[in-house]
């Protein structure tokens, strides 16, 4: 039967909430400590009892998963090849928190064990309290865990570095994360962890929007933040028929929808039908009109206004682009003469 929570563990631990915001530098920590104490009610110094799922149900678990593996798991090697004289582990989660899979150690089969950083391990936040993989899909952004970051007692010395995946429709996939135990602090080289992770997740995250648009050009928005990059697939009539989570951010295009029903004025509504508001970090929501010319004024650039040669790059005809050219009242310097 299980305890009450002890109070006074609790309370001494909510009570440092506000230092482990301040130490890991962002708000993720105290939103996550702040669920852990309200929200799950959870006794930090309670030993966690990992949930892992049989090998039946991980199998189901790695066949919904599969598209997710294919890209994520040449992904992890690589990663592991960078860090692995840094102590670090590299894990990959779907977006349930599951473990998927992990590149390790020899030494750190040990802690593996009793942690349960293993595949079919459930991670949630809800169950695991604050920790990379759960924390980072629970707030759909980036997270840093240093030293007694984590909410539960027994993770004290565990560090981790986690970022959320997001597949070819916009929604959360999963997660990568790097991972230590020990007394060395990952500190010092958070940045370029980070980094690292971002870049593979980008990767991850254009293969999966690649794979869901087979045969469209992929093109970009702008410049990557982040662990997803502005990209969107266009078809052969130039239209674009597909987006990332970010390039949706810009588009006020809920993840997960076909596409964006067109409210007033040439704005697109969100998926529950209210005007696209401006999400944080970005300057302002864009319509696919300005989308798509960025799209076109990137190729005639690239092509050094030659209209064929960015008809070419775009997959599409000469007089489809022209076309497209005058609906947007596009001047080039071969429609000047």
């Amino acid at each position: 039967m299980e305890q009450e929570p002890r109070k006074e563990n609790t309370t001494v631990r909510y009570c440092a909430l506000g230092h482990a915001a301040c130490r890991a530098g962002s708000n993720e920590v105290a939103r996550s400590w702040e669920r852990c104490q309200a929200l799950y009610r959870m006794d930090p110094s309670r030993q966690w009892r990992a949930e892992v799922l049989t090998s039946t149900e991980l199998r189901q678990v790695n066949d919904s998963a599969a598209p997710l593996l294919r890209v994520g798991l040449p992904e992890i090697q690589s990663l592991f090849g960078l860090v692995r004289d840094l102590g670090l582990m590299v894990l990959l989660s779907d977006a349930r928190a599951v473990l998927l899979a992990r590149c390790i150690s020899d030494s750190h089969r040990a802690v593996c064990r009793r942690l349960h950083l293993q595949e079919g391990a459930v991670w949630d936040e809800g169950l695991a309290g604050t920790n990379g993989v759960g924390t980072a899909l629970r707030e759909g952004c980036s997270v840093a865990l240093t030293r007694g970051d984590h909410w539960r007692f027994c993770f004290a010395l565990l560090e981790s570095h986690a970022v959320p995946v997001f597949d070819g429709q916009g929604q959360l996939a999963g997660a990568l994360n790097l991972a230590s135990f020990g007394n060395e602090s990952t500190r010092p080289v958070a940045p370029l962890l980070r980094e690292a992770l971002f870049q593979a997740a980008r990767r991850m995250e254009e293969q999966l929007l690649r794979g869901r648009y087979p045969g469209q050009r992929i093109m970009t928005l702008g410049p990557a933040r982040g662990s997803s990059g502005p990209l969107v697939a266009v078809n052969e009539a130039g239209d674009i028929v597909g987006a990332t989570h970010a390039a949706r951010t810009m588009l006020g295009w809920g993840a997960g929808q076909a596409s964006p029903p067109e409210g007033p004025s040439g704005k697109y509504l969100t998926g529950t039908g209210v005007l696209a508001t401006r999400p944080c970090g970005v300057e302002r929501v864009t319509s696919f009109r300005e989308a798509e010319e960025h799209v076109i004024r990137t190729a005639l650039g690239l092509a050094r206004g030659n209209v064929s040669a960015a008809a070419r790059h775009l997959g599409i005809s000469r007089a489809t682009l022209y076309r497209k050219l005058r609906a947007l009242e596009v001047v080039t310097p071969q429609s000047r003469g």
